[in-house]
């Protein structure tokens, strides 16, 4: 049997089984809690899709570290970089797919697979792109809600140019925090 490319082998199906029937209480707990975490994801998507940083912020932990597919650092720094290079597409459509969500306690582990459309204007010379990644995050449970405290973004593919191509000194990843 052929050996698994490195991007199948660290994926880690990790899901949360549902509590005893019988016990309504733990089952509401348990769905309300899964809700709650995979809503980070659509208002991840809605956030970035319509560049509203404080809807996006809104889902991490103010402690979050982030491992991106260009950069890495804590959040503020990261999000930042993140909003500047929104601003180069025309639109962008982000589609939040399979979710496996463990929860043990007030921490889980969430991974989702996210293909992202970024658009270029019509009168551009540079194509389209079209992201495949993959979150793996480690969520906390903070009141009654949840955050991501830590991701790790992985690219499996893509079509188009990744990064975007630009005239003169590329604006994304920008050069003092590009990945060693």
């Amino acid at each position: 049997m052929p050996e698994k490319n490195e991007k199948r082998r660290i994926m880690r199906f990790r899901e949360t089984a549902p509590p005893p029937l019988a016990d309504l209480e733990a089952n509401v707990r348990w769905l309300r809690d899964r809700e709650l975490i995979k809503n980070l994801y659509r208002r991840y998507a809605y956030g970035v899709d319509s560049v509203d940083f404080d809807l996006v912020r809104s889902i991490f932990h103010p402690d979050c570290v982030v491992d991106g597919t260009l950069e890495s650092g804590g959040l503020e720094e990261y999000l930042g970089g993140l909003e500047e290079a929104m601003y180069q597409w025309d639109a962008t459509m982000h589609f939040v797919g399979n979710q496996y969500v463990e929860i043990d306690g007030d921490r889980g582990f969430v991974e989702s697979w996210v293909l992202g459309h970024h658009m270029e204007a019509d009168d551009s010379p540079i194509d389209h792109l079209v992201l495949a990644l993959r979150y793996q995050d480690e969520v906390v449970r903070v009141g009654d809600d949840w955050k991501v405290i830590h991701r790790k973004t992985s690219k499996q593919w893509h079509t188009g140019p990744f990064p975007r191509p630009t005239i003169g000194p590329p604006s994304y990843p920008r050069p003092a925090r590009a990945k060693k």
